[in-house]
């Protein structure tokens, strides 16, 4: 007989990878990204503001972009965030190549931001176990970005799907970002399990989409719950796997 749930569909930060030593500070984890992008256009011989200028002009249009994003759901796009920044400093954004700039942004892994110590072994067991696994991140960076994190990580092989918000046209909590991935992993919401770190983001999307939802919440984090109620709670993932063979174990007894 064949077990209810085949998917489990995760959060990447703070659900996978650890921001316990960093926090989301903007000179550290994106300073240094833009400072190379500028350094780029300065070479093609674009007349680019100063960098402090610069970061502050780039900082602006992200803070708004994403308060635009909370009140609609609909998501930010690293691409168009570029655009802005190229037009509100002067220059011609039609003669950027946005690839390019993008590349030269350089994305990788922010330094101290770690994998827990379970996330690599859970993962492999659940591919073992033969479960479909699914990624799903509020992120204004396409995938390919985000992949260049799951492959230094050494958790690129270990996923059937992946999505960024950026790609995907909404945010977290709206269901259409959980229909996406669900599509991707040729599954549905009754089969699925999503696990995420944030209360109103990405519990009460998984709740509002039907998936069986399951807060992570390590120690270091203090996200409130407010009115949304996680169908399960776990301060680590390796307690995702009992929780698994519960469940499977529960709806075989109903059967």
């Amino acid at each position: 007989m064949s077990r209810r749930i085949e998917a489990v569909i995760f959060d990447f930060d703070d659900t996978l990878i650890d921001w316990s030593a960093v926090g989301e500070s903007f000179e550290v984890v994106v300073r240094p990204h833009l400072d190379k992008l500028r350094t780029h256009l300065v070479q093609l011989g674009h007349p680019v503001p100063a960098g402090d200028h610069f970061a502050a002009t780039y900082r602006q249009i992200i803070i708004s972009a994403w308060d635009r994003a909370k009140k609609t759901w609909r998501s930010v796009r690293f691409d168009n965030c570029l655009h802005e920044l190229f037009t509100r400093s002067g220059l011609d954004a039609a003669a950027i190549d946005l690839d390019a700039a993008m590349r030269a942004y350089d994305w990788r892994p922010i330094p101290n931001v770690v994998l827990y110590d379970d996330t690599l072994t859970v993962l492999q067991t659940l591919r073992r176990q033969n479960y479909k696994l699914g990624l799903v991140t509020n992120s204004m960076l396409p995938m390919w970005m985000r992949d260049i994190e799951l492959e230094a990580y050494g958790l690129l092989p270990l996923f059937d799907a992946r999505l960024t918000s950026g790609d995907a046209g909404y945010i977290k909590p709206h269901t259409a970002i959980y229909e996406r991935i669900l599509d991707l992993l040729e599954t549905s919401a009754e089969r699925a399990v999503f696990v995420g770190d944030r209360p109103q983001n990405d519990i009460a999307g998984a709740n509002a989409s039907g998936l069986t939802s399951v807060l992570m919440d390590p120690p270091h984090l203090n996200h409130k719950l407010d009115d949304v109620q996680p169908d399960y709670t776990i301060t680590q993932l390796s307690e995702l796997l009992p929780l698994l063979a519960e469940l499977e174990c529960r709806d075989r007894d109903r059967v």
